[in-house]
């Protein structure tokens, strides 16, 4: 699977709720560090964690990944960074939030995923 395709199945799981799908392109071994910086390590955990994000502050939410660059570490290893957009329509986490990825596809499924949220740099100085 190409880095493409990858994103376009994590977006597709992300728009339908469905932690396990979104899961299911990590590798079983993957670390994922969120937004607020919890090392999620395992496709099981990435799922457990997901599943309890879309029934509660990302519930009805829609997420739009693209890819931003990708080349090849080494045969059948690809680093790529991504950005994305999350639409949330309810809730503590409501409106729109940009975030970046680095992201590590192995064999066709994601080894590591780092995601950050992006600020603006001059609010960030302020202390705001």
């Amino acid at each position: 699977m190409s880095v493409q395709q990858v994103l376009t199945g994590l977006q597709r799981a992300w728009n339908a709720g469905d932690g396990s799908a979104f899961a299911e392109l990590f590798r079983e071994e993957a670390d994922l560090v969120d937004v607020v910086g919890r090392h999620q390590r395992g496709r099981s955990e990435i799922a457990r964690q997901h599943r309890r994000l879309f029934e509660n502050i990302y519930r009805g939410s829609r997420n739009e990944f693209r890819l931003l660059d990708e080349r090849e570490l080494a045969p059948g290893v690809l680093l790529a960074h991504t950005s994305s957009t999350l639409h949330v329509p309810a809730g503590p986490r409501a409106g729109e939030t940009r975030s970046i990825q680095t992201v590590i596809v192995q064999d066709g499924l994601i080894t590591a995923f780092h995601n950050t949220m992006r600020s603006d740099f001059a609010e960030f100085e302020r202390g705001a």
